[in-house]
């Protein structure tokens, strides 16, 4: 049936494409580092922004000073390395939608599953324009709010070669923040819908291959055919996953650890107290279970000696020692626990299923 099957994703990736941030050749099969456009946009909007908000954290002989800068420098960082990443991979993401959109394995052939597609396509451009809603929303209050401040205060700190304090300078920093924040703000959110894009329309392929899965009848004449062909549907997606996976991973990465890196200190005092906590119950457990492995050597080792050559006496003697050396050697905790590796892959799965069992409770 006839549905522009990747309809929302067409604007988003034509605003990118705008914002040299996309292939517009749909067809390029490796990334195009030659886009000197792009160079000339992006460098002096969000390289040179990044490397002033970092000369102003460096610079800054003040902790507080210093943390409000890098909460913006952070961010913006990780618009860089997104940007980065879009030129290196962008033409994957667009070869996967090239298929989508065009490849017969993937053409809609009922109304549930236009039906399915359009209700989904609907819900998905929703949920993009509140989020640009609520993320663009916030520009005109940190553009506009500095220039009632006295005495004069950019939208966000950054070293400058000047005073820009002073009325004569001020606009200038001004101006180039008041251009340079939404143009970074309107790349993010774009690429992170198109991001969100791709991993819906794959869970919405999946739903499809299941519904046709379901619908295999016995009595269907073309069932040997329709069931290979579910099949290379099936592999198809395995590849565009892997794909997808390439396209997304390092920038929801960045994603992820951006509220980390702003609270840099508390996170590193709990990977200290993690590690040390780890530390107290895997080296008790590393020199317990050395005690256990060189106790079981024993055996074999005093089976190597000469003991054939040995008197009757002493040969009894040798295996009355083995016998009893069959009972193995290990320390315990508290008397119930054997210190070894055992135990501590036990501790870590059980602290682990206490963890998950805390978050289900709190949700």
């Amino acid at each position: 049936m006839e549905y522009d099957r990747i309809q929302p994703v067409r604007r988003l990736t034509g605003i990118l494409s705008w914002w040299c941030l996309w292939p517009k050749n749909e067809l390029d099969s490796r990334p195009n580092w030659t886009n000197w456009q792009g160079y000339l946009l992006h460098v002096p909007f969000t390289l040179v922004f990044v490397v002033l908000l970092w000369v102003e954290a460096i610079m800054s002989r003040d902790i507080q000073h210093t943390s409000d800068v890098l909460l913006i420098c952070l961010t913006t960082t990780a618009l860089g390395a997104k940007t980065l990443n879009n030129w290196k991979y962008a033409h994957v993401a667009q070869r996967i939608l090239t298929e989508w959109s065009s490849s017969d394995l993937f053409e809609l052939r009922s109304k549930p599953e236009v039906d399915m597609w359009k209700f989904e396509h609907r819900r998905f451009s929703r949920v993009s324009i509140f989020y640009a809603m609520c993320s663009g929303g916030v520009i005109p209050f940190v553009v506009i709010q500095p220039l009632f401040d006295i005495p004069n205060q950019l939208p966000f700190y950054m070293w400058m070669p000047f005073d820009y304090k002073q009325p004569t300078l001020f606009w200038y920093p001004f101006i180039y923040q008041a251009i340079t924040i939404p143009v970074i703000c309107i790349c993010n959110i774009t690429m992170d819908t198109v991001n969100w894009y791709m991993m819906l329309h794959l869970s919405l392929c999946l739903r499809m291959l299941g519904q046709r899965l379901s619908s295999l009848r016995h009595d269907n004449e073309k069932l040997r055919e329709d069931f290979l062909e579910l099949v290379q549907i099936h592999q198809r997606l395995k590849q565009q996953a892997l794909d997808i996976e390439t396209f997304i991973s390092k920038s929801t990465l960045t994603q992820i650890l951006n509220p980390v890196m702003q609270d840099l200190s508390k996170f590193a005092a709990m990977i200290q107290y993690l590690l040390a906590m780890i530390m107290q119950i895997m080296l008790p457990s590393i020199y317990g279970n050395a005690v256990i492995d060189s106790a079981s050597i024993l055996t074999n080792s005093i089976y190597n000696s000469d003991w054939p050559d040995m008197n009757a006496r002493m040969r009894r003697l040798i295996l009355m020692f083995m016998m009893y050396l069959n009972r193995p050697m290990s320390l315990k905790a508290g008397g119930f626990f054997h210190v070894g590796l055992l135990l501590f892959t036990k501790t870590m799965n059980q602290a682990y299923s206490l963890l998950a069992l805390l978050l289900n409770i709190d949700q």
